[in-house]
């Protein structure tokens, strides 16, 4: 029997909240635009190769075809440039013309004009599109700006924008095609190789939240910084002394630096050459220029903050592990909830080391900090400000760490699961996530090394994520 509700027996449904109605108003825009770009994304491509077709009798997917007569030539004479010109298929050579047939009378491309515009977005997405169907991925779509467009494989972890690559090609004129058929086939390869490497049974590894996070998450570098140089020039060497020091690191640091360099001094200028600059600003902005132009001796790569602090960090307190714990009903749950295998190593494995929870990056205590700046005003990490850390509090650390050692220590460890009656069943998801965290702890061991040698400050900074 269904009991009868009169409508005023009826309880009253909460209604949504405002911020409620906007993010799922925020997320139906966005999957609107989504759908648009990607019907946009096939239609263009298609367009691109019917047109070809009709054209000019151009099929050009075989153009990318490993068995076809193009990418076999180019592949038997890479690097003899006069042989790769008499080796072109005439497909290719056929091909080449008619592109840049497309841009008509004019010199270059003009993406102003509606025309060359077409021709450029049914260029790039024909490439986007023939390879991510080709090996499977995503479009990632930051903007509105097809420049600004992705796509991030799925088998292997690597990202490519394919209309910067069209524009590029069609920019470059009459044989770039050529170079548009080695390097899909380059991306070909990779895939190939990691097949082998699966030993044919090809896993979809990445999603596109694992390239979302390249353009999201800050990221974490150390630095070795001769702070005793800097302090002289800063705070008692009369600014037209600092400037001569600048432009003979100009020399040192190469072209590519010159630019920046030019507009610190142009800075330097407006300020009284006879006295120290300290004395006449704290601008944080111009002591952090100053201080990588003269002061910096090495630097780590930038590694994800979150990656930083959950697994690299944790990994050099695991210290070598001679065996490992017994699993608590905990652990297997969170084995089953599908934790990566790394982080789960670095997670249940005793910490040789003992880390500070409440530390700086979740393990370095307090009291080994201190700041570069003058003012010693409350320090804005998340704003990327500077912190330095003490490098005496990690040499006891990183004089036991041994790069192969601890990936053969995970090894065992992933084994070690394997005998555990209660553990799920898992492949090794964590290998990956094991080499980058060894990679920035070796790169962390020879900054560290540079800056305890030579007596200099070791600085952490955040850095925004890339573009």
């Amino acid at each position: 029997m269904v009991p009868l509700v009169s409508e005023s027996d009826k309880p009253s449904e909460k209604p949504p909240s405002e911020s409620a109605k906007q993010l799922a108003e925020a997320e139906a825009q966005a999957k609107e635009r989504f759908e648009k770009a990607m019907t946009e994304l096939r239609e263009g491509a298609y367009r691109f190769s019917s047109k070809a077709r009709t054209q000019n009798d151009i099929i050009v997917e075989e153009l990318i075809d490993p068995d076809g007569d193009t990418v076999p030539h180019l592949a038997e004479v890479e690097g003899d440039v006069g042989a790769q010109a008499l080796a072109q298929s005439l497909e290719l050579i056929t091909f080449d013309t008619w592109l840049f047939a497309q841009i008509g009378d004019k010199d270059a491309l003009d993406l102003k004009s509606e025309d060359h515009w077409e021709v450029w977005f049914s260029f790039g997405a024909w490439i986007g599109e023939t390879i991510r169907r080709r090996h499977g991925g995503h479009w990632l779509l930051m903007g509105d700006d097809p420049h600004t467009w992705r796509i991030g494989f799925s088998k292997v972890f690597l990202e490519i924008a394919p209309f910067m690559f069209a524009e590029q090609l069609l920019r470059t004129g009459s044989g770039a095609t050529k170079k548009m058929v080695t390097e899909i086939e380059r991306i070909r390869q990779q895939h190939v190789e990691q097949e082998e490497r699966d030993q044919g049974k090809s896993l979809d590894r990445f999603v596109a939240q694992h390239y979302i996070r390249l353009h999201t998450v800050p990221l974490g570098q150390w630095m070795s910084m001769d702070f005793a140089k800097l302090a002289k020039l800063w705070n008692e060497a009369p600014v037209s002394a600092l400037v001569a020091e600048l432009k003979e690191s100009a020399t040192r640091l190469g072209p590519q630096n010159l630019q920046v360099i030019e507009q610190v001094v142009q800075a330097l200028a407006r300020a009284n050459q006879d006295a120290p600059i300290a004395k006449q600003t704290n601008d944080r902005g111009l002591f952090e220029a100053i201080a990588q132009i003269i002061g910096l001796r090495r630097a780590t790569g930038p590694v994800a903050i979150d990656i930083l602090e959950r697994v690299v960090m944790p990994a050099l307190h695991v210290g070598m592990p001679e065996s490992f714990p017994p699993l608590d009903e905990d652990d297997l749950a969170n084995l089953r909830k599908g934790i990566e295998m790394f982080a789960f190593f670095v997670e249940v494995v005793p910490h040789k080391f003992q880390a500070d929870d409440e530390g700086f990056l979740g393990t370095i205590p307090h009291e080994q900090l201190t700041t570069p700046y003058a003012d010693r005003n409350v320090l804005e990490i998340g704003k990327g400000d500077w912190v330095v850390v003490n490098p005496v509090h990690f040499l006891p650390m990183l004089q036991e760490f041994d790069a192969q050692k601890l990936l053969d220590k995970y090894d065992e460890f992933v084994k070690y699961i394997g005998t555990i009656p209660d553990a799920p069943r898992r492949r090794d998801d964590g290998r990956m996530l094991a080499e980058t965290a060894v990679r920035a702890l070796a790169d962390l061991k020879a900054t560290v090394a540079v800056a305890a040698q030579n007596q200099d400050a070791l600085l952490f900074r955040l850095l925004p994520p890339p573009g």
